[in-house]
């Protein structure tokens, strides 16, 4: 997987539950690329115990692993964000939302991963919803303020990527 599409998805998730008051960390690209090197080390150690606190921390697969995402959707079930895509991108800075393609596309893409746990016992269906998941997946731009702005709040390298 792109780190960079990785860490997108890792701020999506921890705005979702910082705002939903379940969470107070969101950590920054460098702070999230230094614990995943760490993951990296602790998986060839084999420290599995760390691992699966770090990747807890780093919500590794909270969107893409379905169990994993079925335990994250029970106490956002009230939610007001996952209502709908243009709720969702209410956790989104307003450059942000100006980044994408067109309004919800970002919330289509989070909220499309929704349909996935239900289907884990329908394994046609599960494969086709996952197939226009990823599909969403590549349509979607890296649109987070951590990859345009650079010191000092300006457009920085990540422009247009």
């Amino acid at each position: 997987m792109d780190p960079y599409r990785e860490y997108q998805d890792y701020v999506m998730a921890s705005r979702l539950l910082v705002a939903s008051g379940l969470s107070r960390e969101i950590l920054t690209l460098a702070q999230y690329a230094r614990l995943r090197l760490k993951r990296l080390e602790l998986a060839r150690a084999r420290r599995f115990r760390e691992l699966e606190a770090l990747d807890r921390r780093l919500r590794y697969g909270f969107w893409t692993d379905p169990l994993r995402l079925r335990e994250h959707l029970h106490p956002l079930r009230d939610s007001p964000y996952l209502a709908d895509p243009e709720a969702f991108e209410r956790l989104l800075f307003p450059e942000e939302r100006a980044r994408l393609r067109y309004p919800g596309q970002a919330g289509e893409y989070y909220l499309g991963w929704l349909r996935l746990p239900p289907l884990l016992m329908e394994p046609w269906a599960f494969e086709e919803s996952l197939r226009a998941q990823e599909e969403k997946g590549r349509a979607l731009p890296l649109f987070l303020n951590a990859f345009h702005l650079g010191p000092g709040g300006r457009e920085g390298p990540w422009r247009g990527r």
